[in-house]
């Protein structure tokens, strides 16, 4: 964590393979989880305060910040945009600090973190959710209007399947038309993740997923947006196993059961617990030689989930053969603490 004259922000770049990049909105709502989760109030506060400073013209992060020389921190035109999952995980820290903290605190009144979380949750449903479709945009900048975004637009990114999340806006929001609204959010995210199951019989889910008028959701062909891989399990997708695995855990909905015990069998039947970097959809084959904290904590988690103590602690025990770094550990961290706060997640 570090700080700045617009409060505190989780440095992402310690690697410099960002430039003079700082942080971005990804990092903003894992640190705004942990934050909450692990009862930091002063943190909470810091972070809320920068995500503040640093909302666009549609009331979302921008979704990367810079430094330059003299330690002023700005915004690029292409860091002016939102990445959806960041801001998801921001609505979802305040609305839980408002149940932890109803009193407020000195900087913020009671009331003000229901308020904002509010706001957000409806600038998400404005620019991040699908009019028709209603799952969620890869960004507010993946619009109808633009031409070359087209394929985009009706496309989706499975990390930000945040289920749980969805729920807790649907139960917590103080607009009753919002709360509606997220119900029918949470309900084709739902059926879109399901629906992977009758695509590969492995329960996995490509990073990126394109809507086909006759056929549904579909893994993306060739690349989308990031790589090659966008149609396989590679560094977006590898969240899904927790994401998916909360969501169950925090409402138990058995809807979603076959797909995560078919997603349980397959990564667990080779490599566990050194879940690949990468991985084929269509059969469970590694694309990589190597393994991350970012796939090994959410394998790791959606087994304890399901009851299986022994991989849990395999995936624990091999976290620990791990390099550190942002990503990884970040998400291993989040893991943790929801984990451990999913009895409560929605009282």
């Amino acid at each position: 964590m570090r700080s700045s004259l617009q409060g505190l922000y989780c440095f992402y770049n310690g690697s410099g393979d960002n430039g003079d990049a700082v942080t971005c909105s990804e990092a903003h709502g894992y640190a705004m989880l942990i934050a909450v989760l692990h009862g930091n109030h002063a943190d909470l506060d810091g972070l809320l305060s920068f995500f503040l400073a640093f909302r666009n013209s549609n009331g979302l992060m921008k979704w990367q910040v810079r430094q330059n020389s003299t330690g002023t921190l700005y915004v690029t035109e292409d860091g002016e945009s939102c990445a959806t999952d960041g801001d998801i995980d921001i609505a979802t820290a305040l609305f839980l600090a408002d149940k932890r903290w109803p009193q407020g605190s000195p900087m913020y009144p009671a009331g003000a973190y229901k308020y904002e979380a509010a706001a957000l949750t409806d600038a998400l449903l404005r620019y991040c959710i699908h009019p028709e479709l209603n799952t969620p945009l890869l960004g507010d900048w993946a619009n109808c209007n633009d031409s070359k975004n087209k394929r985009l637009y009706n496309a989706t990114r499975s990390s930000d399947f945040i289920l749980s999340s969805f729920l807790l806006f649907h139960l917590k929001h103080p607009d009753a038309s919002s709360r509606a609204r997220w119900q029918q959010v949470l309900e084709a995210t739902l059926q879109a993740a399901i629906s992977q199951l009758n695509v590969h019989s492995t329960g996995l889910i490509a990073d990126f997923l394109e809507y086909d008028k006759r056929k549904g959701w579909l893994p993306a062909h060739g690349k989308l947006l990031e790589s090659k891989h966008d149609g396989e399990m590679s560094w977006n997708a590898c969240r899904t196993p927790w994401r998916l695995a909360h969501y169950y855990a925090v409402s138990g909905d058995q809807r979603i059961l076959p797909l995560l015990q078919a997603m349980h069998r397959t990564l667990t039947s080779r490599n566990f617990p050194a879940v690949p970097a990468g991985v084929r959809i269509r059969d469970g084959k590694p694309l990589v030689n190597y393994s991350g904290r970012a796939f090994i904590a959410p394998a790791g988690y959606l087994a304890y989930t399901l009851g299986d103590s022994a991989s849990h602690l395999a995936a624990v025990r091999a976290l620990d053969d791990e390099d550190a770094e942002y990503f990884g550990d970040s998400i291993d961290l989040v893991v943790a603490e929801e984990a451990m706060a999913a009895s409560t997640w929605l009282s």
